[in-house]
């Protein structure tokens, strides 16, 4: 199963668990964990735990206080802080008001980032740091 935004392709899952869908017209408060990809057109608001990737659709919003992921790719709207084992990627149409804590964080053209970033490793990875604005 493949999905797109705007361009971005991501698989199913890597992990080959399911993806978790919050649709668009919904609205989630409160503690979400999901061991799946997590993909969120609609609004979701609290806290949200992953273990594999996160992706705020374009018509996504999130006001998450502490959203955690393998890796994150914001093509909505997102407020609050972020972190991410791997990678944060922000596309044209995203936008990022908080903190993020990555190995890499990737901001395309024409998207949006006001906060703070903190770059750094996790315990298990070896390869550099790397920050992009392309």
């Amino acid at each position: 199963m493949m999905f797109r935004m705007n361009g971005w392709r991501s698989r199913s899952s890597r992990s080959g668990h399911s993806v978790s869908l919050i649709g668009e017209g919904s609205v989630l408060e409160g503690t979400f964990r999901s061991e799946a990809d997590v993909r969120i057109e609609g609004e979701f608001q609290g806290v949200l735990q992953a273990a594999g990737e996160v992706a705020v659709g374009a018509k996504g919003i999130v006001r998450s206080t502490d959203l955690r992921a393998r890796d994150v790719v914001i093509a909505g709207r997102m407020d609050g802080r972020v972190e991410a084992e791997g990678t944060v990627r922000i596309t044209p149409t995203g936008r990022l008001v908080g903190t993020v804590r990555a190995a890499t964080l990737i901001i395309e053209p024409g998207a949006v980032f006001q906060g703070q970033s903190e770059m750094g490793q996790t315990p298990q990875e070896d390869a550099s740091l790397v920050i992009a604005v392309l």
